[in-house]
């Protein structure tokens, strides 16, 4: 250990940049104290035992984020009727995940699982048929299409014991 001083800090500090407890970075500033529940990336840096809980309630406010979008601004396309928007707030209540992808990217997945799907005339019935089988029914819960043309999909939270996210 060396004696320096940092910013006004006078100790010791080894050459891995510790110092006292927390990490220290190049600037002098303490990078990570342990306090802060997620980084830049959004990704869980808290303590462990909530990490689980993190997961539900940050899955669910993004799930609940998608929906309430698709009741303002602009709309390309014709919006989810309510009973829609209600019925995909019930599948968030039962732990469900709100998920978006274009039709481009169901064509594609398309041509790699060789199912049919046409990406001039997209269809909710064809999109269900291609998600289904890439990823299974247990994880498709229902398919509607968003005010811009996308498809918005319920998905269980996770797939092969990892959170479950649509690969681009």
């Amino acid at each position: 250990m060396m004696a320096t001083n940092v910013r006004g800090r006078s100790g010791t500090r080894s050459n891995r940049g510790n110092y006292g407890y927390g990490n220290w970075g190049t600037t002098g500033r303490k990078t990570n104290t342990g306090t802060r529940t997620r980084n830049r990336t959004g990704n869980w840096t808290g303590p462990p035992q909530y990490k689980g809980v993190w997961n539900d309630f940050n899955g669910k406010i993004t799930s609940y984020r998608t929906l309430v979008n698709q009741t303002r601004g602009p709309a390309r396309y014709a919006r989810p009727t309510p009973q829609i928007l209600n019925t995909f707030g019930n599948w968030v209540n039962k732990g469900a995940v709100i998920q978006t992808c274009t039709p481009a990217q169901v064509a594609r997945w398309a041509r790699n699982c060789h199912v049919n799907f046409n990406t001039r005339n997209p269809s909710l019935t064809a999109c269900k048929n291609v998600l289904h089988k890439k990823y299974g029914k247990s994880v498709i819960k229902a398919v509607a299409r968003t005010k811009s043309g996308s498809f918005m999909v319920a998905t269980s939270p996770t797939w092969k014991g990892k959170n479950f996210y649509f690969s681009k």
